[in-house]
């Protein structure tokens, strides 16, 4: 009989790729995770999921009326970048500020039972991405409403650029998970780095801005710059997102999950006595 002193959550052995694909044995209890978080989010409010909607078109609505003074661009167009930009940001960053808590808030379950840590990371992910996509209604409504003419074949894409979200946004998770496990102080600080990337990436100014000279070279290597780019050519621009957006967010997604993997890999019997 182990110690209690000695207790040790044995999560599944293996190497990275079984750390990565042993969450399918787990599915079920994510589905049911999730749901359990979107119930506990909008618990006793009238509107349920419709906020999920409702949220990013007012969101919008009040950037807009603000900004198109500063812009000068009419506001329908304003409009339509703010709110694109604002779904990914959304997804993408709050991979990284909700991610904190995803493993230490499961401190329940890892406690009881044998699970590999990255089923909570995934969990997280998952929950963000079916706001998304509620997210996304709100940003057909808008171009339904102010330019029918952005509707374009290319739309066909959103599945391939929303897995390729949920490829990036998972070890972004994982990543924020572990580190604030053993960094307390983690939490607070990347607070400010995310609020400091927010007004460093084009979710609300106007692209060009971020063409500067001060700026461009910055932007070039922001994978959060590249995704909203790409679903903005996607959604409302008509045209293909170019080889290198597609490319360095492939290779941010590569490189994210072999630091995420390999982490969970070195500090998985000892995540546990960081709770």
């Amino acid at each position: 009989m182990a110690k209690a002193g000695n207790y040790r959550n044995l999560a599944p052995g293996g190497g990275a790729f079984a750390e990565a694909s042993d969450w399918l044995r787990f599915r079920h209890l994510i589905f049911h995770l999730v749901a359990s978080d979107l119930r506990s989010r909008y618990r006793r409010t009238y509107l349920g999921m419709a906020w999920a909607v409702l949220w990013p078109i007012g969101f919008s609505f009040i950037m807009s009326t603000v900004a198109v003074r500063i812009f000068n661009q009419p506001i329908q167009t304003y409009l339509m970048y703010v709110i694109t930009g604002f779904v990914v940001w959304d997804f993408a960053g709050g991979a990284v500020s909700q991610g904190v808590g995803s493993i230490q808030a499961a401190e329940g379950y890892l406690r009881q039972t044998r699970l590999p840590h990255i089923l909570f990371p995934i969990r997280t992910t998952a929950f963000l991405f079916v706001n998304y996509c509620f997210a996304n209604i709100a940003i057909v409504l808008v171009i339904l409403v102010f330019d029918r003419e952005a509707i374009s074949w290319t739309w066909a894409l959103w599945p391939v650029f929303s897995v390729l979200m949920f490829l990036f946004a998972t070890p972004l998770v994982a990543i924020s998970a572990v580190a604030n496990l053993k960094y307390r102080d983690y939490g607070q600080a990347i607070t400010l780095a995310m609020f400091l990337l927010w007004y460093m990436t084009p979710v609300i100014v106007l692209r060009h801005v971020y063409d500067s000279p001060g700026l461009a070279t910055f932007t070039a290597l922001n994978p959060f710059a590249s995704l909203c780019d790409m679903f903005r050519d996607i959604m409302i621009y008509s045209r293909l997102p170019s080889l290198y957006d597609v490319g360095l967010v492939c290779a941010y997604t590569v490189g994210l999950w072999i630091v995420a993997l390999g982490w969970l890999k070195f500090e998985r019997r000892r995540l546990i006595h960081y709770f």
